[in-house]
């Protein structure tokens, strides 16, 4: 059964009409950027050739997924740090962040939101503590916002125990009461089950008072709203589809070229062997290990010849047009000229990328500030569950800030010698050093100076 149809049929029929239409449209572009990015797409088959005719499946280079790809390596890098003006807090993030594999985790969940056109981290704690979740788009479904953010989602997953699949739904909604969290349980028909039957400690519904924002954390792409669905994005090659249909075209065709260009050789009737099968049909062939000398009665000399009949292969021709249409794709994604080809003599460091102020360089610097924006969301709900639990003190700081690792938006080596310096020679304070090191705020500086006085 459809994930979304069961989560709007079952647990938001109190909603508009228009919001679910909205909802299945949006799916269907999910359904179809996700296909694209698996190696799929509505040109991926073709007429074979023929009298019985068929289809055959073209070859594809995989570019949608090479351009998510490359825009997650750009985005985040291990080694980001999360950085908070008390030592409690950020260490409690870091054993958080540890236990769920975020480092390994944030990369794939990038790369599908880029291709799908956003994803969300929901934060939620069980037994062993405060978990995150990495929910890709089409198993969520908004049903609260406003130009703020998200206040309200509906969330999906299958669900497998004793050998039966089922599906089981979360909705989030903040209210005036505050957050209110229900969970039911589906099996495979849409029939709705006891939560016991798989999650035998889980309450069908939970409210959680003095919450104003939801325990989830929604991220859009940025690269353009979807126009079925304002408050969510679109994937990245939302508006290329016609680039990489023309990409795989040519990748197809650069393969059969060896297919069909294999060595020809012309040979006389007269060298053709034939052998009956068990069939009884004549198979003919040509022995390349034959060396009997044998005569022929001919006139005419050409008849004996063998002939080499092999096309040439055009392959420069197949990768400069390849190389032309990455470039087009890249000029679409945002990127670069030379980011996804594989000419020689197209790398640059980072160095040189700033200083050539590159596509790259600044559509990485729009991506990461909103990637920077809901990481630090991401940060106050798992705070916010510490505090519950009491694994957190009452008076520790929420407020984090994200400082990215690498050096394709800033040299971290120059900034932090330069900081070191100023601060050496006494031109400015300890607490402008360690802004200027760690990416904080001035104030986040001056508590994190007065902690390490205390200390």
């Amino acid at each position: 059964m459809d994930l979304k149809n069961l989560l709007f049929g079952r647990r938001l029929s109190e909603k508009s009409a228009d919001l679910s239409a909205v909802s299945e449209i949006n799916s269907e572009n999910v359904s179809r950027w996700l296909d694209i990015y698996n190696g799929g797409g509505e040109w991926r088959y073709t007429r074979k050739g023929g009298i019985k005719g068929g289809t055959r499946k073209v070859a594809s280079l995989g570019a949608a997924k090479a351009l998510c790809a490359e825009l997650s390596r750009l985005c985040f890098t291990e080694g980001t740090d999360f950085v908070c003006a008390d030592r409690e807090t950020e260490r409690y993030l870091k054993k958080v962040f540890d236990e769920n594999c975020f480092s390994e985790r944030i990369s794939d969940f990038l790369e599908k939101a880029f291709a799908s056109g956003g994803g969300v981290i929901k934060a939620y704690r069980d037994d062993n503590g405060v978990r995150l979740d990495f929910v890709t788009a089409d198993c969520f479904v908004p049903t609260k916002w406003d130009s703020r953010g998200f206040y309200g989602g509906a969330f999906g997953s299958n669900v497998t125990q004793n050998g039966k699949n089922y599906i089981f739904a979360e909705t989030q909604d903040v209210t005036d009461k505050g957050l209110i969290i229900e969970n039911k349980l589906f099996d495979e028909n849409g029939k709705e089950r006891e939560l016991s039957e798989v999650f035998p400690k889980m309450r069908g519904k939970t409210v959680i008072k003095g919450i104003t924002k939801p325990l989830f954390v929604y991220f859009g792409t940025g690269a353009g709203k979807n126009r079925q669905c304002p408050p969510l994005g679109a994937s990245v090659y939302a508006d290329s589809e016609d680039t990489l249909k023309a990409i795989d075209i040519v990748f197809d065709s650069l393969t059969r070229e060896f297919i069909l260009g294999k060595k020809r050789i012309i040979v006389p009737s007269y060298a053709i062997r034939g052998e009956y099968d068990e069939s009884g049909e004549l198979k003919r062939y040509f022995n390349v290990n034959d060396e009997v000398f044998e005569t022929f009665s001919t006139s005419d000399t050409d008849e004996l010849k063998i002939t080499d009949n092999t096309a040439t292969l055009r392959v420069t021709e197949h990768i400069d047009a390849l190389n032309e249409l990455l470039d087009l794709l890249c000029m679409q994604a945002g990127l670069s000229e030379g980011t996804l080809s594989f000419r020689s003599g197209t790398l640059r460091t980072a160095t040189e990328v700033i200083s050539r102020n590159s596509r790259t360089y600044r559509t990485a610097c729009f991506y990461r500030k909103a990637i920077a924006r809901g990481l630090a969301r991401v940060a106050e709900n798992i705070c916010l569950l510490g505090k519950m639990a009491g694994e957190l003190s009452r008076n520790a700081c929420e407020k984090v800030s994200i400082r990215f690792a690498d050096g394709i938006c800033e040299d971290d080596g120059t900034r932090i010698e330069r900081a070191q310096k100023l601060y050496s020679s006494g031109i400015i304070s300890k607490a402008r050093a360690l802004s200027e090191i760690y990416g904080i705020s001035l104030e986040e500086a001056k508590a994190m100076e007065k902690e390490d006085n205390n200390d």
